[in-house]
């Protein structure tokens, strides 16, 4: 049977979430210690539970005597610091306080950390109840969406990245948020984000689409400024913050050159979303005639409709593509032959869709097949993953052995196996593993501390290979 999709989280924590969140309002502030503002701090203990931290910033100007908007992020991995240091730039301009939680990652029922970080930031700091966000990126950017749901209308705005919904949630209604969609280019959650992006639309929430250059990661730190930037907007749009036309005007202009720009050089659908997005955040505070009858000529054209055919067509490769790899990983999975068997199939397909990605005629055509084959990557991975934390290092070793065949210049695919291989008893081969890691430019000291290989730490060879991985990390720098 056919497993999930990575980076899927389950609908039912927003279930677990809606009392807490519905009976957590902002409240009085406690009395309780601020850290420093205009200073990013990697780790504040959360008061009701020191064992949950989250990394903070708040901006240089942050006074208890006004309220903030809070920008709340998720990390797949539960590295809050990230994200926090992504927007600071733009929380700074903006003023927004950042929290990213240290706690909630994948593989990982996120409620009760969830509920402990909502309670005290809205407790502790002076948070606008209008303006509370959220963001995050893959499995953290289903978390943020499930929260706006589970919070029914006290989220003002999701910054979504590399992800969508929560599995099994239906596309929610407009007023429980506005939603800044971001993926990147060869990121195999791309189609996801354009299909919802397309979805909510339809019922009329407000929607901002934003592509990036690269794989499935967080967004670049311009387009986190253009995320805080347009939810600055949608404040003044719905009237929760004060008008400020310079810079309504310089935002217009900036959304109109680059809407032009994409029309100019011949992405008429991407140009036809960003028109239809500029109309929409605008009409109730500028005249925008002018761009609805160019929206209005762009629907009609040949030039949209063969653009559209194109996008479905690459959509259609990109699952073809997916699938074809996906079955045989399912495959291995159900046991239908023997994983060597498997492999040598696997091995085949690979080198004929490789060969069309390196023959493809275009760019785009090139990055559906690079995303499906991301896509079946981070299957096999995140798979391989959820069996080592089940104890199934049988079926993990074999999943990961498929990742190494998917990417074979990657040092992770080995360290993954080698993982596995160490669980099972099998130190040599493990090691053997970790060679190849180290050859492929595994560099993380810290990676060998992992508990699967307690039973190599007194080994000659492991030692070898703890001394060449310290080589090759690269300097550490001050967060």
């Amino acid at each position: 049977m056919r497993k999930p999709l990575p980076g899927k989280i389950s609908y039912r924590f927003s279930v677990l979430l809606s009392a807490a969140l519905l009976t957590t309002t902002v409240q009085a502030q406690q009395a309780a210690p601020v850290p420093a503002a205009g200073e990013v701090q990697p780790a504040v203990a959360i008061l009701a539970d020191a064992s949950q931290t989250y990394a903070l910033y708040l901006p240089s100007k942050y006074s208890p005597q006004k309220r903030w908007p809070l920008l709340l992020a998720f990390d797949p991995s539960g590295e809050g610091l990230y994200p926090v240091k992504l927007f600071q730039p733009a929380a700074e301009k903006y003023g927004y306080i950042v929290i990213g939680s240290n706690n909630t990652r994948n593989f990982v029922d996120p409620s009760t950390a969830i509920r402990l970080l909502f309670h005290d930031v809205t407790t502790r700091y002076a948070i606008d109840p209008r303006r509370i966000y959220t963001t995050g990126f893959s499995g953290g950017s289903r978390v943020a969406a499930g929260v706006a749901i589970a919070c029914k209308n006290c989220i003002a705005g999701v910054i979504s990245c590399g992800a969508g919904l929560p599995t099994g949630s239906n596309v929610p209604p407009p007023e429980t948020a506005d939603w800044f969609l971001a993926a990147g280019t060869i990121d195999f959650n791309y189609s996801e984000i354009t299909h919802l992006d397309d979805a909510l639309t339809a019922r009329h929430a407000a929607t901002h689409l934003a592509y990036f250059p690269g794989p499935h990661h967080w967004m670049s730190p311009a387009v986190a400024e253009e995320a805080l930037a347009w939810m600055q907007l949608r404040a003044m749009v719905k009237g929760i913050t004060p008008l400020d036309r310079d810079f309504v005007e310089s935002e217009f202009a900036r959304e109109v050159n680059a809407a032009k720009s994409l029309q100019q050089s011949g992405d008429a659908l991407t140009a036809f979303r960003r028109y239809r997005e500029i109309i929409n955040d605008f009409h109730f505070l500028r005249d925008v005639k002018e761009l609805q009858a160019e929206q209005s000529l762009l629907a009609s054209s040949n030039q949209l409709k063969r653009a559209r055919k194109n996008e479905q067509a690459l959509f259609d490769l990109e699952t073809k593509t997916v699938t074809s790899i996906n079955d045989i990983t399912n495959a291995v999975i159900n046991k239908q032959q023997a994983p060597g068997v498997l492999y040598q199939s696997l091995e085949s397909l690979m080198s004929d869709i490789r060969r069309d990605r390196d023959t493809a005629h275009d760019q785009a055509h090139k990055n559906a097949i690079l995303r499906a084959m991301a896509g079946a990557f981070a299957y096999a991975r995140e798979t391989g993953s959820d069996d080592l934390l089940k104890k199934d290092y049988l079926q993990a070793r074999d999943l990961f052995r498929i990742t190494a065949i998917l990417r074979p210049e990657a040092a992770w695919p080995h360290y993954l196996t080698a993982q596995a291989l160490a669980e099972l008893g099998d130190n040599k081969t493990a090691l053997d593993e970790l060679n190849k890691a180290v050859a492929l430019g595994l560099n993380n000291p810290e990676l060998l501390d992992s508990p699967e290989f307690e039973k190599l730490r007194t080994n000659l060879a492991f030692k070898d290979i703890q001394t060449r991985i310290a080589k090759n990390a690269p300097p550490q720098t001050e967060n």
